[in-house]
């Protein structure tokens, strides 16, 4: 029986190929690109390994999954792009805490998220090489003949092997633990402000409060509670591409209440 599939996330500046696919049977807009397998360290690699167009030492090697039957067919195009896993978490969680003592309080509110991952679009453009300005530092560990313990590729104009398209290598694990809300208050007590004020303040209540105060992920990108971005062809189905949207804020407040 025919599927359709629905690709979505294609952007020039991130690669230019699509990030997601959705079809009917597989999770919604799973990541779906090429699996990769190191870098090659010689031209005897090369010609060892399955075809694969403009490879030079030093480039990115990619897995050949399938061919035109299905199955592996020694070179390396679009056939073997395979599902790289979903921005969907196996599952997501929450607890909060209230505590009293004497005239103190305190509640706080954890969030969090495991097994999701995040397609980090940003690395494509600063590890990617494929323009000639605003590059990030990681490729000043890029592969030479002299500095071939690393994972970053070879710096070349054009980037023949494509190093940039859309791969496991700009996969990450999404799982984080936030501490979204933070708040701890002090009310003076009612005897105290009876005699201080004459009986006309009722309450005061002091407190300070603070959200996003702190993450705890191995996410290298921003955050990694990815806000939407709008503009794209089926915007809906890139959920868990990181293409630098702005990071939840960390905000502070402090204040009193008082009552009459």
């Amino acid at each position: 029986m025919p599927t359709s599939e629905i690709f979505a996330g294609a952007n020039s500046d991130f690669g230019g190929d699509p990030i997601t696919r959705t079809r009917v049977g597989d999770p919604i807009q799973e990541f779906y690109g090429y699996k990769t397998d190191g870098i090659f360290q010689t031209q005897a690699e090369i010609d060892a390994a399955p075809t694969q167009a403009g490879a030079k030492p030093g480039d990115i090697k990619f897995k050949d999954l399938s061919g035109p039957n299905g199955l592996p067919d020694g070179k390396i195009d679009a056939y073997d792009r395979a599902n790289l896993g979903s921005y969907l978490p196996k599952f997501q969680y929450g607890f909060n805490l209230a505590l009293t003592y004497k005239g103190f309080d305190f509640t706080t509110f954890f969030q969090g998220t495991y097994g999701s991952s995040i397609y980090n679009a940003n690395r494509v453009t600063l590890e990617g090489m494929t323009r000639l300005f605003n590059a990030g530092t990681q490729v000043l560990n890029a592969w030479t003949p002299t500095n071939t313990n690393t994972n970053i590729p070879r710096a070349v104009s054009g980037d023949p092997n494509r190093n940039a398209r859309v791969s496991d290598r700009f996969i990450e694990d999404g799982s984080y633990l936030r501490l979204k809300n933070l708040t701890i208050g002090y009310t003076v007590p009612a005897d105290f402000l009876k005699s201080l004020t004459q009986g006309n303040v009722q309450k005061i209540r002091i407190y300070a409060s603070g959200q996003n105060l702190l993450t705890f992920t191995k996410y290298s990108g921003y955050d990694p509670e990815i806000g939407n971005r709008s503009g794209l062809d089926n915007a809906n189905l890139i959920k868990g591409i990181d293409y630098g949207q702005y990071p939840q804020p960390q905000t502070f407040l402090c204040g009193i209440q008082v009552g009459f």
